[in-house]
Protein backbone atom coordinates (compact mmCIF):
# COMPACT_ATOMS: atom_id res chain seq x y z
CA UNK A 1 0.00 0.00 0.00
CA UNK A 2 1.16 3.67 -0.78
CA UNK A 3 1.34 6.06 2.10
CA UNK A 4 0.10 9.21 0.82
CA UNK A 5 1.89 12.36 2.40
CA UNK A 6 0.53 15.38 3.09
CA UNK A 7 2.25 18.50 0.97
CA UNK A 8 2.66 21.56 3.19
CA UNK A 9 0.50 23.54 1.35
CA UNK A 10 -1.67 26.59 3.18
CA UNK A 11 -5.02 27.01 3.73
CA UNK A 12 -7.21 28.09 0.97
CA UNK A 13 -8.80 31.00 2.24
CA UNK A 14 -13.04 31.32 2.34
CA UNK A 15 -12.90 34.19 0.03
CA UNK A 16 -10.76 32.10 -2.22
CA UNK A 17 -13.05 29.27 -2.06
CA UNK A 18 -16.22 31.17 -2.57
CA UNK A 19 -14.40 33.19 -5.83
CA UNK A 20 -16.46 32.63 -8.96
CA UNK A 21 -14.39 30.67 -11.54
CA UNK A 22 -13.94 30.15 -15.22
CA UNK A 23 -14.16 33.07 -18.38
CA UNK A 24 -17.28 34.32 -19.13
CA UNK A 25 -17.67 33.39 -22.71
CA UNK A 26 -21.89 33.30 -23.38
CA UNK A 27 -22.36 37.05 -23.11
CA UNK A 28 -20.17 38.18 -25.52
CA UNK A 29 -19.87 35.47 -27.87
CA UNK A 30 -22.88 36.43 -30.29
CA UNK A 31 -21.02 39.89 -30.53
CA UNK A 32 -17.54 38.96 -30.59
CA UNK A 33 -18.46 36.30 -33.40
CA UNK A 34 -20.61 38.81 -35.11
CA UNK A 35 -17.32 41.68 -35.04
CA UNK A 36 -14.46 39.08 -35.67
CA UNK A 37 -16.49 36.84 -37.82
CA UNK A 38 -19.34 37.74 -39.35
CA UNK A 39 -18.65 41.49 -40.43
CA UNK A 40 -15.21 40.57 -41.94
CA UNK A 41 -16.84 38.20 -44.39
CA UNK A 42 -15.32 34.91 -42.54
CA UNK A 43 -19.06 33.45 -41.56
CA UNK A 44 -22.41 34.41 -43.24
CA UNK A 45 -25.15 35.92 -40.63
CA UNK A 46 -27.12 31.94 -41.73
CA UNK A 47 -23.79 30.09 -40.91
CA UNK A 48 -23.31 32.11 -37.38
CA UNK A 49 -26.91 30.98 -36.59
CA UNK A 50 -25.84 27.32 -37.46
CA UNK A 51 -23.00 27.36 -35.45
CA UNK A 52 -24.15 28.58 -32.64
CA UNK A 53 -27.28 27.17 -32.34
CA UNK A 54 -28.01 23.97 -34.83
CA UNK A 55 -24.21 22.50 -34.88
CA UNK A 56 -24.28 22.36 -30.83
CA UNK A 57 -28.10 20.95 -30.75
CA UNK A 58 -26.78 18.43 -33.02
CA UNK A 59 -23.49 17.44 -31.07
CA UNK A 60 -25.00 16.79 -27.69
CA UNK A 61 -27.64 14.87 -29.44
CA UNK A 62 -30.95 17.55 -29.07
CA UNK A 63 -31.78 18.22 -32.40
CA UNK A 64 -34.92 16.71 -32.94
CA UNK A 65 -36.02 18.98 -30.66
CA UNK A 66 -34.00 22.13 -30.47
CA UNK A 67 -31.32 23.72 -32.38
CA UNK A 68 -33.60 25.43 -35.32
CA UNK A 69 -37.34 27.22 -36.00
CA UNK A 70 -38.80 24.19 -37.22
CA UNK A 71 -42.61 23.34 -36.60
CA UNK A 72 -43.22 21.15 -33.47
CA UNK A 73 -39.30 21.98 -32.13
CA UNK A 74 -38.93 23.94 -28.55
CA UNK A 75 -38.83 27.78 -28.93
CA UNK A 76 -35.43 28.96 -28.03
CA UNK A 77 -34.59 31.99 -29.72
CA UNK A 78 -32.02 34.80 -29.80
CA UNK A 79 -32.93 38.60 -31.44
CA UNK A 80 -29.70 39.72 -31.84
CA UNK A 81 -29.10 43.74 -33.19
CA UNK A 82 -26.19 43.70 -35.46
CA UNK A 83 -26.62 47.20 -35.52
CA UNK A 84 -25.28 47.93 -32.45
CA UNK A 85 -21.97 49.07 -31.35
CA UNK A 86 -20.95 48.86 -27.55
CA UNK A 87 -18.07 48.70 -25.23
CA UNK A 88 -18.08 44.99 -23.29
CA UNK A 89 -18.50 45.88 -19.71
CA UNK A 90 -17.99 42.99 -17.38
CA UNK A 91 -19.78 44.85 -14.54
CA UNK A 92 -22.71 44.77 -16.61
CA UNK A 93 -22.80 40.83 -16.67
CA UNK A 94 -25.93 38.93 -15.40
CA UNK A 95 -22.95 35.85 -14.54
CA UNK A 96 -21.41 36.23 -10.97
CA UNK A 97 -18.25 35.57 -12.87
CA UNK A 98 -16.81 38.26 -14.46
CA UNK A 99 -13.55 37.34 -15.95
CA UNK A 100 -12.98 37.92 -19.34
CA UNK A 101 -10.30 39.36 -21.70
CA UNK A 102 -12.64 41.17 -23.19
CA UNK A 103 -13.83 43.89 -20.80
CA UNK A 104 -13.92 47.39 -22.90
CA UNK A 105 -13.52 45.77 -26.55
CA UNK A 106 -15.59 47.30 -28.60
CA UNK A 107 -17.91 44.86 -30.28
CA UNK A 108 -21.03 45.36 -33.21
CA UNK A 109 -23.62 43.45 -32.52
CA UNK A 110 -26.04 42.63 -28.90
CA UNK A 111 -28.47 40.35 -27.64
CA UNK A 112 -31.43 42.39 -26.86
CA UNK A 113 -33.91 39.21 -26.10
CA UNK A 114 -33.24 35.53 -25.18
CA UNK A 115 -36.44 33.50 -25.58
CA UNK A 116 -36.28 29.70 -23.89
CA UNK A 117 -39.10 26.90 -24.36
CA UNK A 118 -41.35 29.97 -25.89
CA UNK A 119 -40.65 32.14 -22.39
CA UNK A 120 -38.69 35.36 -22.32
CA UNK A 121 -35.98 34.86 -20.55
CA UNK A 122 -33.82 38.11 -20.87
CA UNK A 123 -35.25 41.57 -22.74
CA UNK A 124 -32.52 44.68 -22.75
CA UNK A 125 -33.94 47.38 -20.85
Amino acid sequence: MVQRRKLPFPAIPSAVKKAPFGIVGLETSAALTYTYLVKPGHLTPLQMAEKMSYNPAKIIGISDKRGSLEAGKIADIVIFNPNVTEKIDKNKFASKGKNTLFHNMTVQGKVTTTIVAGKIVYKED
